[in-house]
């Protein structure tokens, strides 16, 4: 069995994408020492991707930077589906998430910016990215856990070196993937081609507040704005071209046009393109996410047809659920068993994507289906609600595949595994305010008066403060009809919103919510023990228990 001590080895991240960005992020503001390699000279400069969803803003707003994005971006209201020769707009509405989330909006961004601002953050918490540096594929484990690799720099120059931690964010081609053996197992949307550019429209006559996507039996035109004045304008169809191939500037422009005078009767001009690619896309998700000190996060991991822009979402999603975990056992704070829960965690997630992409994809890039089929897909009851939450990643839950304390009753309404809902606690402070540190919170919802259950609440908040200080911070709740706590954690509600969610319907509650953000554990004050026995569980304490 794999075990390990608390080392100061720099955790190696194979890959400077968003995945291993993050990850670097989510280690160093937790205090673990890491090193981000690249095989690339430099950053790309190409945009690329261009979505930050809902879940994803309020992972990055945890750690303090979302507002770093979103200054940069373009807040994107809706995805319009629009279908020749169908009147009705089938429209996945983005606003519809305001009483759940600070961000009802899909942020169009450039991955180019995205990946800039994380190098910012990544460099203001100590980090460096080395470019020009591959992995070789020479690595080895020995019995004790130690893992050996061999990098190659851009001058040639070699470098050995000796780790406890490895993690592949190295994409479709993983060198860390091979290494494991695991499978990649999928395939290719085969039969199409995928055509992108960057640039300058003039005459463009719908919302740009909107992404658009104008479909055809034979052929998707999405078009959508980009922050400056940039546009970006991608065609699927059944093309013959040679899909891996750089096509030619004037000859692309020219296709591009023809397409877009087909939908705008000659009303919108193309500029002279700023960036142009094709591409092929897949679906596959790797056998295995890794194990003994080696994983994988990322695309390395798991890719998926572009079909509602999630692909980099997950990434940094990954990266977020790996980074707090692997922090809390390679500094001592938690049992290895904890990195199990990782693929337990995020694989099912990707499943999840693939499957609900996949859909969206049969939607909108199903070339020769007849629309009618396809249309029908979007007046399935509920539908729009669905593909809303799915593409924001709100809908994402690991309840299915997290155990809680035996003998403890489930309290209706969220479990373990949830996403904790952004509730509004009073005017101007939300639910998400009190998680924007690197540990564990837990809420204590407090809303009965008695002297002996303010002496309860105090005792289990000084217990989890000397036992679990640095990795549990506790903040005590109380609703609108009870006199507010003392103490500089103490926060007066203005509504029961809190309460009613993540508390229990009519007592005092317990909801320990994980550093991602998703619940650990909900339970009543009477079942406290329940609670630290989870903590016993998921994290290594520093002293006995008192109560």
């Amino acid at each position: 069995m794999f075990t390990t001590s608390p080392s100061a080895d720099p955790v190696l991240i194979v890959g400077a994408g968003p995945a291993g960005l993050t990850l670097g992020i989510e280690l160093l503001r937790r205090g673990v020492a890491c090193r981000v390699i690249d095989r690339a000279a430099h950053p790309a400069t190409t945009s690329r991707a261009f979505t930050l969803h809902a879940r994803t803003l309020e992972l990055l707003h945890s750690a303090g930077i979302a507002d770093h994005f979103v200054g940069r971006g373009i807040r994107s209201v809706s995805m319009d589906y629009r279908f020749r020769g169908v009147t009705d707009i089938a429209r996945l509405d983005f606003t519809a998430l305001e009483d759940d989330s600070r961000f009802p909006f899909t942020l169009v961004i450039s991955q180019d910016t995205i990946e800039t601002v994380l190098r910012e953050r990544f460099a203001a918490l100590g980090g460096v990215v080395e470019w020009s540096t591959e992995l070789q594929p020479t690595i080895a484990r020995d019995a004790a856990g130690a893992i050996t690799v061999e990098l190659v720099k851009g001058d040639g120059r070699e470098e050995t070196v000796r780790t406890s931690w490895l993690i592949g964010c190295d994409g479709l081609r993983s060198t860390v993937r091979s290494y494991l053996g695991a499978g990649y197992l999928g395939g290719e949307y085969t039969g199409m081609e995928m055509r992108m550019m960057d640039v300058e429209l003039r005459g463009f006559p719908l919302p740009d507040d909107r992404v658009h996507y104008l479909i055809d039996r034979d052929r998707l035109l999405l078009v959508t704005r980009l922050p400056g004045p940039w546009w970006r304008v991608l065609i699927s169809d059944n093309g013959t071209g040679d899909n891996g191939a750089a096509a030619a500037p004037t000859a692309t422009r020219e296709g591009f046009q023809s397409v877009l005078d087909d939908h705008f009767d000659g009303a919108v001009e193309v500029g002279t393109p700023k960036w142009i690619t094709t591409f092929r896309i897949w679906r596959r998700l790797s056998t295995s996410y890794g194990d003994s000190g080696i994983y994988l996060g990322g695309d390395a991991a798991h890719i998926h047809s572009p079909a509602g822009g999630q692909g980099m979402n997950a990434c940094i999603q990954d990266a977020v659920n790996l980074g707090w975990k692997l922090a809390a056992v390679a500094t001592g704070r938690a049992p290895i068993t904890l990195l199990e829960s990782y693929e337990r965690e995020r694989r099912p997630i990707a499943e999840q994507v693939i499957a609900g992409t996949h859909l969206l994809h049969k939607v909108i890039m199903a070339h020769g289906t007849p629309l009618i089929e396809r249309v029908a897909i979007t007046r399935e009851p509920g539908f729009n609600v669905r593909a809303v939450r799915q593409i924001s990643g709100l809908a994402y839950t690991y309840r299915d595949v997290t155990t809680t304390p035996p003998g403890m009753p489930t309290p209706l309404g969220l479990a373990a595994g949830d996403r904790a809902p952004d509730a509004v606690l009073s005017r101007g402070r939300r639910v998400h305010d009190l998680l924007a540190h690197p540990d564990h919170t837990l809420l204590i919802l407090q809303r009965t008066q008695s002297t002996a259950t303010r002496h309860l609440i105090d005792a289990l908040a000084d217990d989890i403060d000397r036992r679990f200080r640095g990795l549990v911070r506790t903040t005590i709740v109380t609703a609108p009809a009870t006199p507010p706590a003392e103490g500089p954690g103490a926060v007066a509600a203005d509504t029961n919103e809190a309460h009613q969610l993540l508390g229990t319907p009519t007592g005092d509650g317990l909801c320990l919510i994980r550093p991602d953000g998703h619940l650990g554990l909900r339970c009543g004050l009477p079942h406290r023990a329940a609670l630290l026995t989870h903590l016993d569980t998921t994290l290594t304490p520093t002293a006995a228990p008192t109560i």
